[in-house]
């Protein structure tokens, strides 16, 4: 009988933040006629790379630390049901797609528990590791004003506003 390998928190939700990144990467590529969007939905997506690039970077930092520990609430269960999620909504990114229901699964990403677990992996090597790491991306938060701020540019809907709000 063959037994699933360890899970390693950080590899796993790297790999989540890229497919965060190839969600809005499509959507670059399903607004190309418009190139303010195009070039928003292309940054997110960067920083979304940036976020995955980071995890691997802290992985490889504190590959050696002898008191490592993982927040128990960040599981293979939480990965794969994040995944999975990701996955489904990667599938609508048609070119039927319309740009308010882009922002509206792009609301649902940023609410959703993937940035507290970037923060928490990174935290996991520490202060000095997480400062550094943390100045080499674009914070969530720097992320959710720009996603907030094209929202209201591009689109009407009062529901999508609120739910804007809400991040």
């Amino acid at each position: 009988m063959m037994t699933e390998a360890p899970f390693d928190p950080l590899l796993g939700f790297a790999a989540i933040e890229r497919l965060v990144a190839k969600i809005y990467f499509r959507f670059s590529h399903l607004f190309l006629t418009n190139s303010e969007l195009r070039d928003f939905w292309w940054e997110m997506a960067k920083e979304e790379e940036q976020h995955g690039l980071i995890l691997q970077a802290c992985r490889e930092l504190i590959a050696n630390y002898d008191e490592e520990t993982i927040d128990p609430n960040i599981s293979r269960d939480k990965a794969y049901d994040l995944e999975a999620r990701l996955q489904s909504l990667l599938g609508r990114g048609t070119p039927s797609l319309g740009v308010e229901e882009a922002f509206g699964i792009a609301l649902e990403i940023e609410s959703s528990e993937i940035d507290a677990i970037y923060s928490k992996l990174v935290h996991l090597g520490g202060p000095q590791i997480a400062t550094t790491m943390g100045n080499l991306g674009v914070p969530a938060s720097v992320q959710r004003q720009k996603l907030r701020a094209a929202l209201r540019r591009f689109c009407t809907d009062p529901e999508l506003f609120r739910a804007a709000e809400r991040l």
